[in-house]
């Protein structure tokens, strides 16, 4: 049975795929939506908050004099940007599966959360650096100490209202799933997410560093701590930066699952009933909040067809119940192992 089953799969496909509106989503679904909310909220605040201060530090920095404000400002322009782009992502990727992209759309938030942190490297990273080198090549005296400490302060306020708001989901869903807020952080898929915690934090943090430039700038009567805080906050927006490009890069290019999730699935897999051997089993990332499994199974040789393709359902939801992210489940029987990607002998 088990070599008419083979032959069939090279001619017929029958990798089966067993998702069902109601069960792919009976657990993600009401999750997804909710949470695709609350990114929505957060990037609209994170939004809302960098156009209010890259305008109030753009004046400031211009009236003071202040290089450290000034980054400030860079980077609250270069965030709006970013928010743009993480919007575009968010509302693109909420899109449902068609025929020209049946998987779903779920990777164009990686797209564009990619090129918000390209964004946030070269327009806040970046022009804060040269304004940076800038200053320390042509020094010149800070003035209008009180207008620059108040917009400071005020921005940090704003900074730390918008992370306490792009934390709030992340928060939640390291509850429910028992993780720290670290750890969910350094495993979450969704890119626009992360790109607001890790833009929130490093905001306040480069508010903290402006506000220290200036009160050691006012204090010595030199520009050198000022522009050393210039230089600060544009390593912190690159640092942060590169950290996003380089979990979105991954994403972009078929990130798989770690090892220990893949090695339970097929665990999961083994155990079902009529199960013989799991030569091959992954999972990919295809999306914010889906992953698709994909795989080579060896089933019991007195199972006829129709009681692979039962069984196969059962394996589906097995995986579903246990993993809720995943969306599609392709498993091909087969009769031994075979290479990854190989088709069958003909011979």
């Amino acid at each position: 049975m088990r070599r008419e089953l083979a032959g069939a799969t090279d001619r017929t496909q029958v990798d089966h795929t067993v998702p069902s509106a109601s069960e792919s989503n009976s657990v993600i679904g009401t999750n997804d939506v909710t949470e695709a909310g609350a990114t929505r909220r957060s990037v609209a605040v994170s939004f809302v908050v960098s156009c209010a201060e890259a305008l109030a530090l753009g004046v400031a920095a211009w009236l003071s004099g202040s290089f450290a404000v000034g980054a400030q400002a860079l980077a609250g322009a270069a965030d709006v940007g970013v928010q743009v782009f993480l919007l575009i992502g968010v509302l693109s990727s909420a899109r449902p599966a068609d025929d020209a992209h049946p998987l779903g759309y779920g990777r164009e938030r990686f797209f564009w959360s990619f090129l918000a942190a390209l964004s946030s490297f070269a327009g806040g990273g970046g022009l804060g650096l040269v304004g940076a080198a800038y200053a320390a090549l042509h020094p010149s005296p800070v003035d209008h100490y009180p207008l620059a400490y108040l917009v400071l302060v005020m921005t940090l306020a704003l900074d730390a209202f918008a992370l306490e708001v792009a934390l709030r989901s992340p928060r939640r869903e390291a509850a429910k799933r028992g993780y720290s807020l670290r750890t969910l952080l350094g495993r979450t898929t969704d890119s626009a997410s992360k790109a607001l915690v890790v833009g929130g934090g490093t905001a306040v943090m480069g508010g903290v560093v402006a506000l220290a430039g200036l009160f050691l700038s006012q204090q010595t009567r030199s520009p050198t701590p000022d522009t050393v805080a210039s230089a600060l906050i544009g390593l912190l927006l690159l640092a942060g930066s590169v950290l996003l490009l380089r979990q979105n890069r991954e994403l972009l290019t078929g990130r798989g699952v770690p090892l220990p999730m893949a090695r339970e699935m097929r665990r999961v897999v083994a155990a079902q009933r009529d199960v013989v051997d799991v030569p091959d089993l992954f999972a990919v990332v295809v999306g914010p909040s889906s992953l698709i499994v994909d795989g080579d199974v060896t089933f019991s040789d007195d199972l006829d067809v129709p009681q692979v393709e039962q069984t196969i359902m059962c394996i589906a939801s097995a995986l579903r119940e246990r993993w809720p992210l995943i969306d599609y489940v392709y498993l091909t029987p087969v009769p031994k192992a075979r290479p990854r990607g190989a088709p069958w002998s003909r011979s």
